[in-house]
């Protein structure tokens, strides 16, 4: 079936012109005029009668406007409606994130999208699992730290920063610790990056495979390595 032909022979009749039937469809006169001269030798009849001062539908063109016109008329109206219905948000939106992503960010975060999209639902997934947005199917996720794979595009929507803390029990227990007074918080305490690396410490990771993360003091660089008797934890808030 010849429908762009069928489609530009409705335009021409509606329309009254084969100029007018181009603006329309946004094609050159001669292509809206090859389309229709297609469509009669396709049919193996004569759907218009043309001259330079009138356009005329044929008694077979009648016909075959009637078959079509309706169709073409469908056509029309749901693409219409479906671009005004596409200028609105609508639909579900699944959403993962991570155990220690702050309740009150998010809750916020929602209500306020939701407030301006009435339309939408989301679904929200709290787990630390690297998610497949394709068999997981999840349209997006917050995670921290470098985005892995090139199956999703990535945005940085915030900041955070990860420090290391002990009780002043535990303090008090540790001679070699090198303590520190902060004249804003002199209950501050920081471990001497010789030291460090040789106490156990209950640690946030995402996996079995945790390491301790590159710290700093003074600009210089060391590395807080587990022991064998490190616990860690998969929830921020528990760790």
């Amino acid at each position: 079936m010849d429908i762009i032909g069928s489609l530009a022979f409705v335009a021409v009749v509606d329309s009254g012109s084969f100029a007018a039937a181009a603006r329309e469809l946004g094609l050159p006169r001669s292509t809206v005029s090859a389309r229709v001269a297609a469509l009669e030798a396709r049919l193996g009849v004569r759907l218009l009668r043309r001259s330079t001062r009138q356009l005329a539908l044929t008694e077979d063109g009648e016909v075959w406007y009637a078959r079509v016109g309706g169709a073409i008329a469908t056509l029309r109206d749901a693409e219409h409606r479906g671009l005004a219905e596409g200028a609105t948000l609508s639909g579900m939106i699944r959403l993962s994130v991570p155990l220690d992503f702050p309740d009150v960010v998010l809750a916020d975060a929602i209500a306020a999208f939701l407030g301006e999209h009435p339309r939408v639902r989301v679904d929200v997934h709290v787990s630390n699992d690297v998610v497949d947005f394709v068999s997981d199917r999840f349209d997006l996720a917050i995670r921290g730290g470098k985005p892995g794979g090139n199956d999703a595009v990535a945005r940085r929507i915030a900041g955070f920063r990860l420090a290391s803390f002990a009780s002043p029990t535990w303090l008090a227990r540790h001679a070699e610790v090198n303590a520190l007074s902060d004249g804003d918080a002199p209950e501050r305490k920081d471990l001497a990056p010789g030291s460090f690396a040789s106490h156990s410490s209950l640690a946030f990771a995402r996996s079995e495979s945790y390491c301790g993360g590159p710290l700093k003091r003074q600009g210089q660089q060391f590395r807080a390595t587990e022991t064998a008797g490190d616990t860690w934890s998969r929830h921020g808030d528990a760790a």
